[in-house]
């Protein structure tokens, strides 16, 4: 090995180390903290918990932190439902049609153009027209979600359509006497495997972690937090108790940690093809 690639390696692995410590030294500090008391939090904060206690965990129970995470649960899984069901749809009909009919061309150029949009620019007058609508609960919250989701993953999946699969698929199963729909159902739609679990897990970090949304939408009634609100208002309530706050953190982490973990293997094959066009 070259002396130049030897160093590049050597570059990369510090880099790697550095990258791992900033991110494992919060996260191991955080777990650490939910299994102590807030008197051991404040005098040793990066110490191993000693000894260690569930009573964090416990309080969480008592407070009723499972309401809120069924609501970011039951919020979550209906937006990522209602993305995979309609906007994969949305790409295969645009990425096919696009390059030959100006409208489809147009449409997908306005509905990316809301990647460019701040929603900081737009959201007094979404809070003002949910309420009207009186969609101020987590049905309107879920319809934002699939809104929003619009912009990012249609780009996504367009481009991996147009890069990864070719319209002799469409054709060779038009031939065998499948309809439009039925070439999408059983042919298209699983060979997107690899971008749906991006934008899955996308999407789900998303949702699972939003706060700012939920704060607009929900904040008026606390039956509906989900699990970011009722750490907001847990912590701004017992400020002075580091401890149930430390372990409401460890309980949002660990579950969409899980998911990720499943879907892991194939985001970075859906993000690279996705990406390309």
């Amino acid at each position: 090995m070259k002396k130049e690639e030897r160093l590049t390696l050597l570059w990369k692995y510090i880099l790697l180390a550095v990258g791992s410590i900033l991110i494992l030294i919060p996260l191991l500090a955080t777990i650490f903290s939910s299994f102590k008391t807030t008197q051991d939090i404040m005098k040793h904060f990066f110490a191993f918990p000693n000894p260690a206690t569930l009573a964090n965990y416990t309080r969480l129970l008592a407070d009723g932190i499972e309401d809120y995470f069924l609501n970011s649960a039951l919020i979550t899984v209906l937006s990522v439902l209602l993305v995979m069901l309609f906007i994969p749809a949305a790409a295969y009909s645009i990425a096919r049609h696009m390059s030959r009919q100006k409208a489809y061309a147009i449409m997908y150029s306005l509905l990316i153009l809301g990647i460019f949009v701040p929603f900081q620019v737009i959201m007094i007058p979404i809070t003002v027209m949910m309420s009207r609508l009186g969609l101020a609960n987590m049905w309107g919250l879920i319809i934002l979600y699939l809104t929003y989701a619009v912009p990012q993953t249609l780009f996504l999946y367009v481009g991996y359509i147009k890069l990864s699969i070719p319209d002799s698929l469409d054709e060779a199963a038009m031939i065998d006497g499948a309809d439009r729909f039925v070439t999408y159902r059983k042919v298209i739609f699983p060979m997107l495997k690899p971008m749906h679990a991006t934008t899955l897990i996308i999407n789900a970090l998303w949702f699972w972690n939003d706060f700012m949304l939920p704060l607009l939408i929900l904040n008026k009634d606390s039956k509906m937090w989900t699990l970011p609100l009722f750490q907001y208002n847990y912590t701004g309530q017992y400020f002075n108790d580091y401890g149930p706050s430390f372990a409401s953190y460890v309980v949002g982490i660990i579950t969409i940690t899980i998911v990720y973990l499943i879907f892991q293997k194939n985001i970075i094959a859906g993000m690279s093809n996705g990406a390309v066009k």
